[in-house]
This record gives C-alpha cells, structure tokens and sequence, in this order.
C-alpha cells in the first residue's frame, strides 16, 4: 500500500520542469513527504549549444540530459526519466504509442496527480503540445483502478504578476484553478535555471538575471488549471484558488 502521495510531472524538454514547476516542485520537495517524478519525453537535441557553443551538436542531447539531472537535483525531484523521442518531431509520434507510452509510466510510479503542459504549451512549441495532448487523452482512458486523480495543466496567467518574460500563450488568471506559491524558493529556482548551461539565450529571455542569481523575474509562483479529476463530488472553483495539488483528496490515515 501506497503512504506516501506521489506527482508525475510530465514534459516535453530538459528545462521545460523549471520553466513551469520549479517553485512548485521546490515547494513540494522541501515542504512535504511527496514523491515527484519527472519525465521529459525527448533529450531537447534540437536546442541550441549555447552562445558560444558548450558543445558539438551531436553531442547536446548527452549535455542537456546531465543538465536537467542537476537542475532536477537543486528542485528535489525524486527521479528523472528521459525518453528518445525526437526533438521537435513529438507530434510526429503516433498518438496510440505515446498515451500507451504514458500509461506504462503511470502503471510504474502510481502517481496521484499528473502535470503536463497546457493544450497551447505556453511557447506554442509543437512537442509542448503533443505531450499535452496524449497526457490528455491517457488520462480519459485509464483504467478504473490506476492511481491517478487529477490532470493538471500548467500554464501561465496572462493577466497575473508581471514577472518572467511574456508568454506566447497563457490563460487569463480567472480561469486559473491552481495557484502554487512559493517565493521563498525563487533563488532554488534560478540555481537551477543556471544548471541548463545550454540552454541560457532561453533563461535569460525568460527569466533575465536569473543565471547570475538574480530572482527578479522569477515569479514566485506556479499556474495551473485542473483538466480532469477523479474524486468524488470534487471541482475546483476558480474564484476560489486551489493552493494544494492534493486539495480534495481524503486525508492519510
């Protein structure tokens, strides 16, 4: 029997977890007894190397997947997963292969939530999009038994603080369910943004300073809009914002 609550985080890129979930992550690690797993559905070799270059292009994906286990050591994620797919072909992916993909994972690590990009995947990158999509559809069509209560999409609120660079697409604040506050866990954040070497043009348009320890632009804090949930008689009204992942569920005995 389960007794500890578990999160499956659930993305596309090395980096796409601190972009999105660092606070929340950092929080959870650091605040409660939780299992948080991460998946990155490819090794981003498609990214860039760096300015100047860090690395030969052949070489990126073996860079960015050390890169995401140290900035996945700084959040406190309890273990990293990296698949093969490639880099900016996700979508290209058979949708059958990539839910049945999702619904091995969430038979290994039986988590209760489950956090992927929203539909529009915020930079509108198509891998974004194809992870939110078969996430998505693998949770409509678990099994009655699997462990997993709720799908969240993570987002950012178009109308909300001001901090960290302007999204491609983000969600206006009053349909944001979920509101993951943190800020004592901004310099966590930024240390690792600093981690994805490679990958500084994006950090620092995204999140300006930030490399140098700066947290400015570090929002402190995470959005999501709850997409499916599996507990009884449970909705998230967002009038009234969720602070808790797990809110709704019954308490551990």
């Amino acid at each position: 029997m389960k007794k500890e609550r578990s999160i499956l985080f659930l993305f596309a890129h090395p980096d796409d977890e601190t972009f999105t979930s660092g606070i929340a992550i950092s929080k959870y690690a650091t605040e409660t007894n939780t299992q948080l797993y991460l998946i990155s559905a490819t090794k981003g070799q498609a990214g860039k190397p760096g300015d100047p270059p860090l690395c030969l292009p052949q070489e990126l994906a073996a860079f960015r997947e050390q890169e995401l286990k140290r900035a996945a050591h700084i959040l406190g994620l309890t273990q990293v997963e990296l698949w093969d797919y490639e880099d900016k072909h996700l979508s290209d992916v058979p949708m059958s292969e990539l839910v049945a993909s999702i619904h091995e994972a969430i038979e290994r690590y039986q988590p209760d939530v489950l956090v992927t990009f929203a539909p529009h995947g915020i930079s509108g990158h198509r891998d974004h999009q194809a992870i939110s999509a078969a996430a998505t559809q693998a949770v409509q069509t678990l099994p009655a038994d699997s462990s997993v209560r709720k799908l969240y999409y993570a987002t950012r609120a178009s109308n909300g603080a001001a901090a960290g660079g302007k999204p491609v697409f983000s969600d206006p604040y009053e349909t944001i369910t979920t509101v993951i506050q943190g800020p004592a866990f901004a310099k966590q954040v930024a240390a690792a943004l600093a981690e994805h070497k490679t990958q500084h043009l994006s950090v620092e348009r995204v999140f300006p300073g930030a490399i140098s320890g700066d947290t400015t632009y570090v929002p402190p804090q995470n959005h999501y809009i709850l997409a499916w949930c599996n507990l009884s008689g449970y909705t998230a009204d967002p009038r009234e914002k969720e602070i808790d992942f797990f809110a709704g569920f019954p308490l551990k005995n």
